[in-house]
């Protein structure tokens, strides 16, 4: 019986360790990012920044200690054109638990719902729109209302720029 080899799926994702990048590490991670989706593992004791690891093209930031399932999920998300950071990863990046108004740099108040707040913060763990969906028990279509007017408030195009958004305003902490 002849054999059908499977689909070409893409790039697999490489998992790169950040200590053992050598020397001036951001080069280095630059020169992995352009050549594959880099699934970055930082150590337990770490000061670096995720989402300046997320900036510079890592596609998902994990922790030593995350386990399989943290790994799979990164994949997972990475082999779909999404990106990830773990729950111990989005613990460094944080946020205030107090949801209140927050004044931009140009002075005007910016105020967010518990639930934007919510969205917010997986939308900065990078979970797709129906990952936030399933994790706040909403439909796929109220995450999208949310993210839209997350966007708005706080002017911004993209994940990328609403998750900086979110740090220069306070609702998440690196």
């Amino acid at each position: 019986m002849p054999t059908v080899d499977p689909p070409d799926a893409g790039p697999a994702p490489i998992v790169v360790r950040w200590d053992r990048l050598t020397g001036e590490r951001w080069p280095e991670l630059a020169t992995l990012t352009a050549d594959g989706l880099v699934l970055l593992v930082l150590p337990r004791a770490t000061t670096v920044d995720p989402l300046a690891l997320l900036a510079a093209g890592a596609r998902a930031v994990l922790r030593d200690g995350d386990g399989v399932d943290e790994l799979e999920l990164a994949r997972s998300a990475v082999l779909t054109g999404g990106s990830y950071l773990s729950r111990s990863v989005a613990a460094l990046v944080g946020g205030r638990p107090d949801g209140g108004g927050r004044a931009s740099p140009g002075g005007s108040e910016v105020s967010l719902g518990p639930r934007e707040v919510e969205t917010l913060r997986c939308i900065a763990q990078g979970l797709t729109h129906r990952q936030v969906a399933h994790r706040l028990g909403v439909t796929e279509q109220t995450v999208n209302t949310y993210a839209k007017r997350l966007r708005r408030k706080l002017g911004a195009a993209n994940k990328a720029e609403l998750t900086r958004r979110a740090v220069e305003l306070g609702y998440l902490s690196v």
